[in-house]
């Protein structure tokens, strides 16, 4: 485990697991700002994983999905675990301080460096990925899980006004539909439509939405009780949409009908049906041999 501090923030990470964020502690509040899912979690395991054997590691927190986001697939022969090998596998750590880490990963013929950095009240991550080879395919995801010092008993979330609209985990869409609302109303899966900027844990309910080709990168979270916020702020001229998934008592499975997160995901690509869609659909990127694209997301905890 590698713990960086400043004088505002506590952040603890695992680099043998995907280089995930555990711990986002307020340290003028004291409060932890990630989630935790409601169960154990089994011991690590590397490589590229069907959703069952990644979700059973799954220890909440924040993580890079690459090269694939979403459902596992196949593409150019290769198969590609469930959110992309790189947010399970192991990462080594180039550097390390005690604000600062550089982590770097490599598979799927792609290079990628992660440097995190706490600066003045604020977490500080960058991306880099490199090709390795030519044609590399490649889509990212960054899953940012909150607890519920951000949403009990009530949550607002302020986006920019991206086209809103639910998701099926199976069946997409793949991309926004023609009909879909601007933030913060949503189009929902039966054809309804609901305004989604604020909500009670105190009904059950489970929503995974898509906000796609927004104008701006930023989603503020805050507790409406307490004041307690997050703000996230990203490049977005490759990071142009946004997965949301709120759950509040109603997903089976191993979340047991007892998971309360929110789960804020800046994406390259507007659906959650993998790399190989994402392929078809001409959304991935294929980087050329030592062609680099990269980003930076800020994360800043609000009073």
């Amino acid at each position: 485990m590698l713990v960086l501090r400043s004088a505002e923030l506590l952040v603890r990470l695992d680099p043998r697991h995907g280089g995930e964020l555990l711990d986002l502690v307020d340290l003028e509040t004291g409060r932890q700002l990630l989630g935790r899912p409601p169960f154990s979690s089994a011991e690590p395991l590397p490589g590229d994983l069907d959703e069952e054997t990644w979700t059973a590691r799954y220890r909440g927190g924040w993580q890079l999905a690459a090269p694939n986001a979403g459902s596992a697939c196949e593409v150019d022969g290769a198969q590609h675990g469930f959110h992309g090998r790189a947010s399970n596998d192991p990462w080594a750590v180039a550097s390390a301080s005690e604000s600062s880490c550089v982590l770097a990963w490599s598979g799927h013929g792609l290079r990628i460096e992660r440097r995190l950095e706490l600066d003045r009240g604020v977490l500080e991550v960058s991306v880099g990925v490199t090709g390795v080879v030519a044609q590399a395919p490649l889509v990212a995801l960054e899953h940012i899980a909150l607890g519920p010092e951000l949403f009990d008993p009530e949550v607002s979330i302020e986006l920019p006004a991206g086209r809103a609209y639910e998701m099926s985990e199976s069946e997409g869409p793949l991309q926004p539909p023609a009909d879909a609302p601007l933030w913060p109303d949503a189009l929902l899966l039966d054809g309804s439509r609901e305004r989604c900027d604020r909500w009670s844990i105190a009904t059950p309910r489970s929503r995974l939405l898509a906000v796609a080709e927004l104008p701006k990168g930023r989603a503020v979270v805050r507790n409406v009780a307490t004041g307690q916020g997050l703000e996230l702020v990203w490049e977005d001229d490759w990071l142009r949409h946004l997965w949301l998934w709120h759950e509040v008592r109603s997903y089976g499975g191993p979340w047991r009908g007892v998971a309360e997160v929110i789960v804020v995901e800046p994406a390259s690509v507007p659906h959650s049906l993998g790399l190989a869609a994402a392929v078809e659909q001409g959304q991935a990127r294929r980087l050329e041999r030592d062609e680099t694209v990269a980003y930076r997301l800020t994360a800043r905890p609000l009073h």
